[in-house]
């Protein structure tokens, strides 16, 4: 369900409460999006309209393309829209963004496609998709466990691969947990018992969803890749973790989980300049 950037924050905050996620339309500009998109397919080596080139990238899971620092990235990172987004929900201005990373995610094998791609737009669990997850400790009270996001760099159907959710698990989550640990539940999540919601959106569209909303993401079943940059926010931490950040973005390093992760292509520290930062950019990373 699309909302517009201009709903009033208590509107807001009920609706992504109750649903889970939320859908706000053309919140970045265009030439924003064109430029991360671009800066992705530099890293890859592909030409971003050329389907040839997109074979010769293999991309499992959810497509992550471990890139934290370009420039293009951190421009629309502190696109005001976004903070004034992530204040209405969080109730504050006072927010550093996620040093996160973007995604490509080609089409799947048009051998393959050509059998699926009709069933995929019939029934919103697309096949094969990447495990389903929380982002945070299912069990914490409600109210702490914050919000994740991404934005569409182009306007992306959902069968090409888009943000996939369990919102009935999400509804009754108390109750489906259990005594579940959360290693038994998020195997539970994927057992292919549950409904699942594929959630599309324009080029400049941000989704934003709950961290006890379990989600994931399906296969490429369209014909065009899907490109995301992953941007959140949360409320400013300590001292330690502010100058960690800044470390980090004058470094050019990734995140410490983002190498934990052993995503193929990291590089630590990432080539290539230092992105400028606008006022609101540099209370974002923690510097005012």
């Amino acid at each position: 369900m699309a909302t517009s950037v201009w709903e009033t924050a208590a509107e807001r905050r009920r609706e992504l409460d109750a649903q889970g996620y939320l859908v706000v339309d053309k919140v970045v500009p265009r030439e924003l999006c064109e430029d991360v998109l671009a800066a992705t397919a530099d890293f890859l080596g592909i030409v971003a309209n050329e389907p040839g080139s997109w074979r010769t990238r293999t991309t499992h899971g959810h497509g992550i393309v471990p890139l934290h620092h370009h420039p293009a990235l951190w421009a629309l990172r502190q696109w005001p829209e976004i903070h004034r987004l992530f204040g209405q929900l969080y109730g504050t201005d006072r927010l550093w963004v996620t040093m996160d990373r973007v995604s490509f995610k080609a089409p799947a094998d048009q051998q393959v496609c050509e059998a699926n791609c009709r069933r995929a737009r019939q029934d919103a669990q697309a096949p094969r998709m990447s495990a389903f997850h929380w982002d945070a400790d299912p069990r914490q009270p409600r109210s702490e466990a914050g919000f994740q996001g991404l934005v569409y760099l182009r306007d992306t159907a959902p069968e090409q691969g888009a943000f996939c959710c369990l919102p009935d698990v999400y509804a009754r989550l108390d109750d489906w947990l259990g005594d579940r640990q959360v290693r038994e539940a998020t195997e539970a999540l994927n057992t292919g018992e549950h409904r699942v919601e594929a959630v599309g959106g324009g080029a400049g569209a941000m989704v934003i969803w709950h961290r006890h909303m379990p989600h994931s993401s399906a296969l490429n079943h369209g014909t065009a890749p899907r490109w995301v940059q992953y941007v959140a926010m949360d409320p400013v931490g300590d001292e330690a973790t502010r100058k960690e950040r800044i470390r980090l973005f004058r470094e050019k390093r990734p995140p410490a989980w983002a190498v934990r992760q052993r995503v193929p292509g990291q590089q630590d520290p990432e080539p290539g300049p230092t992105a400028e930062l606008t006022p609101l950019g540099r209370q974002l990373v923690g510097f005012d």
